[in-house]
């Protein structure tokens, strides 16, 4: 029977301590007391026992003798010897009882068991509070109110959102004037939140990169409300699935964001639309997580670093053209990240083990009305439709079958056109729609919508929506000026207010930092446009090639520096025009965009893919000698970083030997360098020293104040190698003073470090320190996440051998969160160490068993085995 009741449960605090404390014979005594107590009051405030563990689930039939329970309750723990704290939770709703058979209670069962959602929300309420307080809902707080009888002071703790309720509930402290009244802490299942807009966001700061919205969200609340439950009742991988248009991703970032409290790791939006590779895939990922790739395999990095996140929301969004590659990447980190829920956007199941698929319907018919109506007043500030337009609305929004971005398509158009007007052209537009032939499916209808929105496009629009389809993964303002072509219109628009026009209409949109793309389905669009003849003047093969033509060479000529700008935003666009420029045999093309490629492949990774791109630019019969010198240091360069040092030997020399033929001294001089380097940690130290001097000299000759900083910083590095710190140090200072006048912060912290290194050889700890901590400012400035986590780790060392344990601490656990964010293994195993070593000498035996233990078993789980020894050896273990 159902009964709407308060239901009060209690829970001691800390009685698994106390019982510890006391010991089993006297804790048995606090018990029976507790007991006695709680149930004496029971009877004087007409209270129910429900059930008992370490408190009561009790029910009453008056809000107000719960409360009044509660008090006493309180009171009376707080009288018994020793005093006893504990926590109360008080909800008003309703319940079924359940009454159990005589014979089931015979055998100790329960006399009756309470079912029904109010149960939890009271848990939740209790689990809540702090030792001595009695938290109450809204609705406890009404049934008092409305009884006139709450007397005693009260104070809400703001609102709070409960695991498995759709909406936050606002938590009340009633209790005696004297009482702290301290707000209760977040807890896992229970945390406060703000109001804010339309949203209730976590009152503690999270981590996240989500986009902001632009306009009002619209509707969906069953389906967030079951993206929600399936991650509380245990799923970690959710594809929500729906064509092209139907607001998978509108939905996701809502539900990161409505949901991010549940996140203490962070909410990470992953933007998969330009990714076509399995490297494309790994960029993508990385660059959500803001961490670059080094030389490990790309999958255990980012496993790794979203396994060092914690309970964290990763939102892969547009998988489905890399869904084959589900099982090696996404499959993988929800094994190695245990705590990590995974939210993917897509056109069709990836098919692991593990996922969960929700589809994603159209919108209901008054929720895509209500769409319809704010983007047209967005669009127009006077729209205000009559009952014509309103029943028009209704039949537009039909006709689309409920899919927003075809809804929004319609709506930009009230701008100019009634909805009485839209709904006549798109009727004789949409025909295949309400036709008994044809195809139904909602791709069509999207189809529908872009070809109607085309025909409004006028000729310059058209033309440059099918141009900017060649852009892979964005592109900037600058990018589409220098490709898109449209001298053969009369009267030719600027490039500039086009693209403008085409954000304005939803074909293309902003995505932050002056950078702009595009829908995948509308990049294909644009693309079928481009490629076929008719489809608008100059459409067809020709205008494909001329424009991927145009764009390989704009990309080809962006060079090493503002290749690497905004997060090296272009990869995927250097990566491209590479491949096009290969594939059309422009020798000069290829090795340009190669070159700005490497200069971001070497801070993103992968270097797979940049080793590839070199091994096929190399290779072309139409490079001359400079492309062939520019190619190879690329390719050798890649190789090198990936560990082949064997195979980036000979292109090194086949770089030197093509750059001296073209008259290129600077690429000379950088392949020598190189080469001076490998044959130094060869053995190779009279060869070495003759490259490197005589790469130093070709240098000076140059005048080139930062190529001549980067062979001293060689012929440093070679010296400390060689044990002679004194040289090294002198190569270092003198090839830091050119890097400062060049301007070039990356190469002062490479400096900065090295010169860490040397002084801490020879024992001068302080000005060790200095230099690391000065490199470390600039990783930081640069945003070069790796060094500064190696920069952190060495600090974290110079500091213990000072003495200084709490700040080698400090420095170590920093340089710990950095390595596990990255999934930089090596890293983290030798922070690991290094923290277990401080603790040794702090005397907390047990703390560095801890952490030598789990750098013991990265160790292993690389299969690193020289650096299992050196662990071993640093704190006198067996060998394994």
């Amino acid at each position: 029977m159902e009964e709407n009741v308060a239901l009060l449960l209690t829970d001691l605090v800390d009685s698994a301590a106390l019982a510890q404390q006391l010991g089993d014979a006297e804790m048995a005594r606090v018990w029976v007391a507790h007991d006695r107590v709680a149930r004496d009051l029971l009877r004087e405030w007409r209270g129910r026992e429900i059930d008992k563990t370490d408190g009561f689930l009790l029910v009453f039939e008056q809000a107000h003798d719960a409360l009044g329970y509660a008090l006493a309750y309180h009171r009376a723990l707080g009288q018994l010897q020793p005093p006893l704290l504990a926590r109360a939770g008080l909800h008003v709703g309703a319940i079924t009882l359940r009454a159990t058979p005589q014979a089931d209670v015979a055998l100790g069962a329960k006399p009756f068991e309470a079912d029904g959602v109010s149960k939890p929300i009271a848990a939740r309420v209790m689990s809540t509070a702090l030792g001595g307080q009695t938290l109450l809902t809204q609705a406890a707080m009404d049934a008092l109110g409305a009884q006139g009888v709450l007397s005693h002071r009260s104070v809400s703790h703001g609102h709070w959102r409960v695991k498995g309720l759709p909406q936050p509930l606002e938590l009340f402290e009633v209790g005696e004037a004297h009482a702290p009244f301290r707000p209760p802490p977040d807890a896992e299942k229970v945390y406060r939140v703000v109001r804010q807009g339309e949203l209730w966001l976590p009152a503690r700061e999270t981590r996240h990169n989500l986009p902001a919205e632009r306009d009002a969200f619209v509707g969906r609340d069953s389906s967030l409300n079951e993206l929600a439950r399936r991650y509380d009742n245990g799923a970690r991988l959710v594809s929500l699935l729906g064509m092209g248009g139907c607001g998978k991703t509108r939905l996701a970032t809502r539900f990161g964001r409505a949901w991010m409290g549940d996140y203490p790791g962070g909410v990470w939006f992953c933007d998969l639309a330009p990714a076509r590779t399995v490297e494309g895939l790994y960029s993508a990922v990385a660059q959500g997580l803001e961490l670059p790739l080094g030389q490990d395999d790309p999958a255990v990095q980012l496993g790794h670093a979203i396994a060092g996140r914690g309970r964290c929301l990763l939102i892969l969004d547009n998988f489905e053209q890399l869904w084959r590659h589900a099982e090696i990447s996404v499959g993988r980190w929800l094994e190695r990240a245990g705590q990590a829920h995974f939210l993917v956007t897509t056109r069709e199941v990836l098919g692991i083990p593990g996922e969960e698929a929700l589809a994603l319907p159209p919108l209901p018919a008054a929720e895509a009305e209500t769409l319809f109506l704010r983007r047209a007043a967005a669009a127009r500030r006077d729209f205000a439709p009559g009952p014509d337009d309103q029943a028009a609305i209704a039949m537009l929004v039909k006709l689309l079958d409920g899919l927003p971005l075809a809804i929004e398509l319609a709506a930009a158009r009230a701008r100019t056109l009634a909805p009485r007007t839209l709904l006549a052209r798109m009727s004789e537009r949409f025909k295949l729609l309400a036709s008994s032939g044809g195809r139904h499916d909602r791709q069509a209808t999207l189809r529908a919508a872009f070809d109607w929105s085309w025909d409004l496009l006028n000729a310059a629009e058209k033309a440059a929506l099918a141009q900017l389809s060649v852009f892979e993964g964005g592109f900037t303002l600058e990018a589409a000026e220098g490709v898109i072509d449209l001298q053969a219109l009369a009267d030719a628009p600027w490039t500039l207010d086009v693209i403008h026009s085409l954000v304005d209409k939803s074909f293309v949109r902003p995505n932050g930092d002056e950078r702009f793309d595009m829908l995948v389905s509308v990049q294909a669009y644009a693309d079928e446009h481009l490629r076929t003849e008719g489809r608008y003047p100059g459409s067809g093969p020709q205008a494909l090639l001329a424009a991927q033509t145009r764009h390989a060479a704009w990309f080809a000529a962006l060079g090493p520096q503002r290749a690497v700008r905004g997060a090296c935003a272009d990869l995927d666009n250097l990566v491209v025009a590479c491949r096009r420029a290969v594939a059309a045999g422009d020798g000069t093309v290829a090795a340009g965009a190669l070159e700005g490629a490497w200069a971001a492949l070497k801070l993103r990774g992968p270097f797979g893919t940049a080793a590839e791109l070199g091994e096929r630019v190399a290779e072309m019969k139409s490079l001359d000698h400079a492309g062939s010198a520019s190619a190879h240091m690329a390719w050798a360069g890649a190789l090198e970083a990936s560990g082949q040092k064997q195979r980036a030997t000979a292109l090194y020399e086949i770089a030197r030997t093509s750059a001296r033929i073209a008259g290129d001294p600077r690429c000379e001089v950088l392949a020598m360098a190189r080469l001076g380097a490998i044959h130094e940690r060869a053995g190779l130290t009279e060869l070495a020293l003759q490259e490197l001097q005589e790469a130093l000299a070709l240098a000076q000759n140059l005048k080139d104040d930062a190529l001549k900083a980067t062979v001293l910083n060689c012929l440093g590095t070679a010296a400390f190698e060689r044990d002679q710190p004194g040289l090294a140090q002198t190569h270092y200072e003198a090839a830091l003073a050119l890097a400062r006048a060049a301007g070039d912060l990356r190469l002062q912290g490479s400096l900065l470090g090295n010169l860490g290194n040397v002084h801490a050889e020879v024992g001068d700890l302080d000005m060790a320190r200095a230099h690391c901590e000065q490199a470390l400012a600039i990783n930081r400035q640069l945003g070069d996440l790796q060094r500064e986590g190696e920069r952190l780790s060495s600090l974290g060392m110079m500091c213990h051998l000072q003495g200084h344990h709490e700040q080698a601490l400090a420095a170590s656990r920093s340089a710990l969160a950095v390595a596990q964010a990255l999934g930089h293994a090596r890293l983290e195993c030798v922070t690991l160490a290094n923290i277990g070593l401080t603790h040794t000498a702090l005397g907390q035996t047990a703390e560095a068993e801890t952490h030598v233990a789990r750098a013991l078993s990265l160790s292993q789980m690389m299969g690193n085995t020289l650096l299992e020894k050196q662990i071993r050896s640093q704190f006198g273990l067996p060998p394994g």
